[in-house]
C-alpha cells in the first residue's frame, strides 16, 4: 500500500511538473501586447471574427500574451485560462529595446558643443556584453564602468554595480506616456515613436524619443532603436552621447 501511495504521489508530481513546464514554455514563446483603445473596452471572443460569441472584455492597457495571429486580423490569447481571440488592430505589441548581445557598441561623448565649432571634451566608450549579473540583469563592461541592462513587460532599465536603476522607457510605448525615472524624481515623457535618427553607426527608423526633466530645469532627450537600445542623447547644454559603431563580436 505504501509503495502504491508513493507511486501515485510521484505520478502527480511528474504530471504537474510537465504541465507547469509546458505552460511556462508556451508563455515564453508568446508575444506580449497591451490593449490599445481610446475608450470603452475590447471585446474578447471564442473565435477569430465578430460573428463569434463574446466571452468577455479587456480594459485599456491590459497586458495579454499573444500566441498566434490570423491573416484576417485576429490574435489568439488566453482568457480565463481558455483560448480566445481579440482584434489585432487594438493591440500594441511590446518591442525589445535591449542592446544586441552579439554586438560591440562604441559610443562617443562630447560636451561644450554649444556652437558646434569647438569641442571642450570628447570621450569614447566601448561596451561589451559579458553575461548575466548577480541580480539577473545583463552586464555590459566598458572603460566607463559596468552597465546592468534589464527589460520586462514594464519597461527598459539601466543600472550600475551600485544597485541604482533608471527607468529609461516605460511600456507600453505610447506618445505622451510619462513616469518617474528614478529616485531622483526625473519626469520622463515619450515624445515620439517614429523618429528617424542618423548617427555614425547608421540610420535608424521608428526610433522612440524620450525627454527626461529635472526639478532644477535641466533636461535631456534620448533616442532608442528597436533591438539596438540607446543610439543618441542630447542635453539642454548640447552635450552629446552618440552610438558611433555597432560591430559583431
Amino acid at each position: 500500500m505504501k509503495r502504491l501511495f508513493k507511486l501515485i504521489i510521484m505520478l502527480v508530481f511528474v504530471f504537474s511538473f510537465f504541465s507547469f513546464n509546458s505552460s511556462t514554455t508556451e508563455a515564453a514563446t508568446a508575444k506580449i501586447a497591451y490593449v490599445d483603445i481610446s475608450s470603452g473596452s475590447l471585446n474578447v471572443r471564442n473565435g477569430a471574427g465578430t460573428n463569434y460569441k463574446k466571452v468577455g472584455s479587456l480594459k485599456k492597457d491590459t497586458e495579454v500574451y499573444v500566441y498566434s495571429e490570423t491573416k484576417s486580423g485576429w490574435s489568439e490569447i488566453r482568457y480565463n485560462n481558455k483560448k480566445a481571440y481579440v482584434s489585432t488592430e487594438y493591440l500594441n505589441f511590446v518591442v525589445s529595446y535591449l542592446r544586441d548581445k552579439s554586438k560591440i557598441y562604441t559610443y562617443r561623448s562630447t560636451s561644450g558643443q554649444k556652437n558646434k565649432a569647438k569641442l571642450s571634451s570628447e570621450k569614447t566608450y566601448k561596451k561589451i556584453y559579458t553575461g548575466e549579473g548577480h541580480d539577473g540583469g545583463y552586464e555590459w563592461v566598458s572603460n566607463h564602468g559596468i552597465d546592468i541592462i534589464e527589460e520586462d513587460s514594464s519597461g527598459l532599465y539601466q543600472g550600475g554595480s551600485d544597485g541604482f536603476y533608471f527607468a529609461q522607457i516605460a511600456y507600453p510605448v505610447i506618445v505622451g506616456k510619462s513616469w518617474i525615472a528614478s529616485e531622483n524624481k526625473e519626469i520622463a515623457t515619450i515624445l515620439s515613436v517614429n523618429k528617424t535618427i542618423k548617427t555614425s553607426a547608421g540610420t535608424f527608423k521608428n526610433v522612440v524619443e524620450v525627454k527626461y526633466e529635472y526639478d532644477n530645469g535641466y533636461y535631456y532627450t534620448a533616442y532608442f532603436a528597436k533591438n539596438v537600445g540607446l543610439i543618441k542623447s542630447v542635453s539642454k547644454d548640447e552635450t552629446y552621447y552618440e552610438l558611433v559603431s555597432l560591430k559583431k563580436r
